[in-house]
């Protein structure tokens, strides 16, 4: 199983989530609960929707441990259930015949 480590910083409003290896991948939740499932979910779709460029291998904890930030780190793991199904979901967008995917509104009707 595969992890990537994130940042869990709690505000007065909300507890926010960042992945530090995943630019763009944030998310957060009104509870350490939802904010741990939402990190869960947000990891799946970042990773089945970013562009292979952005794509990389977790850092090590013990580098992220190293640059002495303070910040507390949690391993979450991705969750290949979720991840098959954004998949899917990706392909089957991308799928669609050309005629249907058109609008009667890009053709002036």
């Amino acid at each position: 199983m595969k992890y990537y480590y994130a940042i869990f910083k709690s505000s007065p409003q909300a507890i926010e989530v960042e992945f530090p290896d995943l630019p763009g991948c944030v998310t957060f939740g009104s509870d350490w609960d939802e904010a741990l499932a939402n990190a869960t979910d947000v990891l799946a779709g970042w990773l089945a929707h970013a562009q292979p460029e952005f794509r990389k291998e977790p850092t090590p904890f013990s580098q992220l441990n190293s640059k002495g930030s303070g910040e507390t780190f949690v391993p979450i793991a991705v969750d290949e259930k979720t991840l098959q199904s954004y998949r899917k979901q990706k392909s089957a967008k991308n799928t669609s015949p050309r005629p249907i995917a058109r609008s009667s509104y890009s053709r002036g009707c």
